[in-house]
């Protein structure tokens, strides 16, 4: 038996971080990554500035912070902890959870992504590149759920169409969540009504040519 305090909960330093970040990510767009001080990032996040300073040890770490593979990884893994389950359950919901998430990595990513154009950090453009790589394998499997005879040429047309929406949201400022999830979407609707036509057609034919 043990007596005494317990000791204080560790801190989730990651979700805290993404806190911040969050709060200071509309200086970042506006003002940009050179201009902004630590001192008006503090305010934003009501933070002393040595309290911004434990969790940012410099500026670069903050503005940065939408592309730390660490703050990605964890994003990731709470979303397929909380939804994972409904690819194989409901593959439909599961389609519009993963377009909303998306919507919220694009404005995640969006300030990161200006602040490295910015301060000339090419290192960043792998974690681009492994972020598109990861959400586009994700709706991939999806319409193979939703449209199991969809071909690997059609896929592949989808995945690179969504890979231009996605970078088309990162890359403009004034694009609003809905703008985004609604030019997704109507991709996916477009690309998944086509496979159908497509499978239509070919089992018309099929029945056609048996008979």
């Amino acid at each position: 038996m043990s007596f005494g305090k317990k000791g204080r909960p560790r801190e989730d330093v990651l979700a805290r971080q993404r806190e911040i970040y969050e709060a200071v990510s509309p200086l970042i767009l506006q003002i940009g990554a050179r201009q902004l001080s630590m001192r008006q990032a503090a305010r934003a996040a009501c933070l002393s500035i040595g309290g911004l300073y434990h969790y940012f040890p410099t500026k670069r770490d903050l503005v940065l912070h939408g592309l730390c593979p660490e703050a990605l990884t964890r994003w990731c893994h709470d979303f397929h902890a909380q939804f994972g389950y409904l690819a194989n359950v409901d593959p439909e919901q599961y389609l519009d959870r993963c377009l909303d998430d998306t919507v919220q990595v694009i404005k995640f990513l969006r300030p990161a992504f200006h602040a490295a154009l910015e301060l000339g950090a090419e290192a960043f453009w792998g974690v681009i590149e492994n972020v598109l790589m990861f959400t586009i394998q994700e709706f991939t499997m999806v319409m193979r759920l939703l449209v199991p005879e969809v071909s690997e040429q059609e896929l592949d047309r989808i995945g690179r169409a969504l890979r231009r929406a996605i970078c088309g949201g990162m890359l403009d400022k004034s694009a609003t969540d809905e703008e985004i999830r609604g030019e997704l979407r109507a991709l996916l609707n477009g690309y998944k009504s086509h496979a159908d036509q497509e499978l239509q057609g070919h089992a018309k034919f099929t029945i056609t040519s048996i008979i």
